[in-house]
């Protein structure tokens, strides 16, 4: 019957995220019934590929947002109560810390209620302590820490949505010039000699994509080794490894606020003779502004497009004017109201103003067709 369950799931138009949470909660009723029922018992290589296989089916559903049937959560709950994790073998008890990881992930998803996402959190807690330190998937920053990083994803990444955060760290600047940042490798079996200061034979150690000297099959150092330098923090950085989205971008952004002039520093580019020559085109995407915003320190009166500076900063973060190049992050966007009048004013054939400062006059630019120069000026009268 159980055949034909799996057979009809295949041949009918179930996803692949399906299958997979119809594997899981199979392979957790094999697991079940055949480990720990008296008589059912299987081989050790058979329980350890059943467990490879739960991790990764797990993983899967995790990455994809999905959530396993109550049956499932209960009967995962049930499993990782059973396991004798003392009495493993060394084979099984790898696959068993693998999964102790992974259970350690759903509970950070929601998929247990409190009162068992706390006992399964107990359970991987004693499994810290006697074979090896897990790592802990919850965020790891101190409170400092976490509004810092709310400050850069509000400044520099406003088109991305932070979700569950895996793995953090924080790295602290070291003050000591003696103190570098090493890597030691060491095997465990046997520590009694210098023989378990050895790289493992088959692993290569990158560190920014550059291979670490003696510690790769190209040039590898068969005999002990000392710890090698492979850098330094030259400052405070978070670290981290989390799920992030990107916000819709059908959504309408939200207005910067107005833009209140600086005290008239202007640049000589921008003041001929008591006027201020504007370009109405963007100097990123050079069409016309839709959108006028400048950095809230900016001086100068050329404004770029709003759409225009977000778009290209998603591409490359620099977030610094097109004018003047000053930096300019998302919380430092203005709308400059005067702009938005000029546009309002002119016609799509305006290429340039020229403002007198004097009385707020305009004078238009205009792209001319039959002109030798493609350009030509009227005044249209009073700004205000």
């Amino acid at each position: 019957m159980e055949t034909n369950n799996w057979l009809s799931l295949l041949n009918s138009d179930a996803s692949d995220l399906d299958l997979n949470l119809y594997r899981i909660t199979k392979t957790l009723e094999c697991l079940l019934a055949w480990y720990f029922v008296p008589g059912n018992q299987i081989s050790s290589s058979i329980f350890c590929r059943l467990c490879i296989s739960l991790s990764r089916g797990i993983n899967y559903a995790i990455a994809y947002g999905q959530t396993p049937s109550s049956k499932a959560i209960q009967l995962l709950h049930t499993l990782m109560k059973k396991i004798d994790y003392q009495n493993e073998s060394d084979d099984e008890l790898g696959v068993v810390i693998v999964l102790v990881i992974t259970v350690k992930n759903a509970c950070e998803f929601g998929w247990f209620e409190n009162k068992e996402t706390q006992e399964l959190l107990t359970i991987a807690h004693e499994i810290e302590k006697m074979y090896c330190t897990l790592g802990s998937t919850r965020p790891s920053f101190s409170h400092h820490s976490s509004s810092l990083l709310n400050m850069i994803m509000q400044r520099f990444y406003p088109s991305m949505k932070l979700g569950p955060i895996i793995a953090s760290i924080e790295a602290k600047k070291i003050i000591s010039p003696n103190k570098k940042f090493w890597l030691l490798v060491a095997e465990t079996d046997n520590i009694e000699t210098s023989a378990c200061l050895i790289n493992p034979q088959d692993v290569n150690f990158l560190v920014n994509g550059e291979a670490i000297n003696t510690r790769t099959l190209l040039g590898m150092d068969h005999q002990p080794q000392m710890p090698t330098s492979v850098g330094e923090f030259d400052g405070n950085y978070i670290i981290l490894v989390a799920y992030m989205s990107y916000v819709d971008a059908s959504l309408p952004p939200e207005l910067p606020p107005d833009y209140v002039q600086s005290t008239l520093e202007y640049s000589d580019s921008d003041i001929m003779e008591g006027e201020s020559r504007i370009s109405l085109n963007c100097p990123i995407g050079l069409t016309r502004i839709k959108t006028p915003v400048k950095g809230r320190t900016c001086k100068h009166f050329q404004c770029f497009d709003f759409d225009n500076f977000i778009e290209i900063n998603c591409y490359r973060p620099l977030w610094r004017c097109p004018h003047c190049n000053e930096y300019v992050s998302y919380t430092d966007i203005c709308l400059d109201r005067n702009m938005v009048e000029i546009l309002k004013k002119v016609g799509e054939n305006v290429v340039e103003v020229i403002v007198h400062h004097a009385d707020g006059s305009l004078k238009e630019v205009l792209l001319e067709e039959n002109d030798s120069s493609g350009l030509s000026s009227r005044n249209t009268g009073l700004l205000h």
